[in-house]
């Protein structure tokens, strides 16, 4: 018979500490996978909202309307009117202004009262609430193109006739949030130049 011979302690305090190292290693790899995985879906989300919202604001400013000279805008904020598929309750030829409200970028929407033509202001909420696209914004800049040769400036009105406001050739938006800086947002409008 032979005899069964035990573990040296030396032996099993080097394969103690072996395991212990692989133990740590992958404990430590874990935790980095875990950190990675959250960041990255953070970043997946963000980019995700950010294409969502550009997606949108391409389509309707796009297809924006000068129903009775309501385009209007400044630096900070702009107003249109568009047709729009449907948001909650509101679809068919809507008021749309983009601002920002207490450091959040707002998505205000106003059913068309087709009863005044058009000309009464519109009641902004009354159909779909205030929608927020992003918290935390830091600066947000609207500016406008009104001819294919022209400077871009902060007013959607003409020059030349400061009675009559007509589509701009573009207008961009630039939003700075917390995170980082939004690519720009430049659309060309389809009814560029038409009037009431």
């Amino acid at each position: 018979m032979r005899s069964q011979r035990g573990m040296t302690l030396v032996e099993v305090v080097v394969a103690a500490t072996l395991f212990a190292a692989i133990m740590l290693a992958t404990t430590t790899g874990l935790r980095t996978f875990a950190r990675t995985y959250e960041s990255l879906s953070a970043e997946t989300s963000m980019s995700s909202r950010i294409r969502e919202v550009d997606r949108f604001l391409r389509a309707t400013l796009r297809d924006a309307v000068n129903l009775n000279d309501q385009f209007d805008g400044n630096g900070s904020a702009v107003k249109w009117v568009a047709p729009i598929d449907r948001v909650g309750s509101a679809g068919g030829l809507q008021h749309l202004q983009l601002r920002v409200t207490n450091s959040a970028l707002v998505l205000s929407f106003a059913p068309m009262d087709y009863r005044s033509g058009g000309k009464a202001e519109p009641r902004w909420g009354s159909a779909v609430s205030d929608y927020i696209l992003q918290d935390d914004v830091i600066s947000f800049r609207v500016s406008y193109r009104m001819g294919g040769d022209a400077d871009w400036t902060t007013s959607p009105k003409n020059t030349d006739d400061q009675a009559s406001i007509q589509l701009p050739f573009l207008v961009r938006l630039e939003v700075q949030t917390s995170d980082g800086e939004w690519p720009p947002i430049t659309v060309a409008l389809d009814q560029h130049g038409a009037g009431s």
